[in-house]
């Protein structure tokens, strides 16, 4: 049970990362619980409060092209009852005049079980320098 319930948290995860980086609010209003108590902090943001607050941060963000990919060369998750976590590192990539950058984020990505679907109730991404060679997160972690 508790593979399966890490799998399906993962595929909840992987489905936030394709909304983000197909620019699809519809399948953003998807992945989040619809309530005030969801968080979300994007890197360099403030924290935001309630899904009205986050969506619109989505619609900006998206508006203004978002990032042109996102890579996760690491992913652990941690399924803890109807609660679960995934931790990773986020690889950046945006476009900035004809150049492409990269920026790198740890993020945590906390997920609710409602009825037989996990749902987004935290995001929360803050920017870390490039690292110099692919770090796993059990290795910040440690």
């Amino acid at each position: 049970m508790m593979k399966k319930q890490n799998d399906e948290v993962l595929k909840a995860n992987e489905n936030f990362y394709h909304a983000i980086k197909s620019g699809d609010i519809d399948q953003m209003d998807n992945i989040w619980i619809k309530d005030a108590s969801i968080k979300c902090v994007h890197p360099g943001w403030p924290m935001l409060y309630g899904w009205k607050a986050v969506r619109e941060s989505w619609e900006n963000i998206f508006s203004d092209g978002g990032p042109l990919d996102i890579e996760l060369p690491d992913i652990s998750a941690k399924v803890l009852g109807d609660i679960a976590w995934v931790i990773c590192i986020e690889k950046i990539s945006y476009k900035v005049g004809d150049e492409i950058q990269f920026g790198f984020a740890q993020s945590t990505n906390i997920f609710k079980l409602d009825g037989p679907s996990w749902f987004l109730v935290l995001h929360h991404a803050s920017p870390i320098p490039a690292p110099r060679r692919e770090v796993t997160s059990n290795e910040i972690l440690q």
